[in-house]
């Protein structure tokens, strides 16, 4: 391997706060393996009390409705803490998910 990019089925999560907005970038799958990876980093945000939180979905391959699930309960959440959370779109596949379960009514996204 070349060392570019997450391995096959994992998921790299990178994130960086400026301006008391933090900016999450994804890279390879949200799925029932890294859900409650995402989970926990979603957990280590909310200790940083931003303002607004954009998560990048650029980078990812393939999502399922675990990955969904999680997207969802992050914006209940940042709901709920008074923050703003919006995402960036994903590759076609990715997007087709959002489109597919009704979530692009629910979540947030911006270009």
């Amino acid at each position: 391997m070349s060392g570019h990019g997450p391995r096959p089925g994992s998921l790299e999560i990178s994130s960086s706060l400026a301006d008391n907005a933090v900016r999450v970038s994804l890279q390879g799958e949200l799925d029932l393996a890294s859900a409650r990876q995402m989970e926990e980093h979603f957990a280590s945000i909310d200790e940083q009390a931003p303002s607004r939180v954009v998560i990048d979905l650029g980078g990812l391959a393939f999502i399922d409705s675990s990955g969904l699930r999680v997207l969802l309960l992050a914006d209940a959440r940042a709901r709920e803490r008074g923050y703003e959370l919006v995402l960036l779109p994903g590759q076609e596949p990715v997007q087709r998910v959002f489109e597919m379960t009704g979530a692009l009514d629910i979540l947030r996204f911006e270009l």
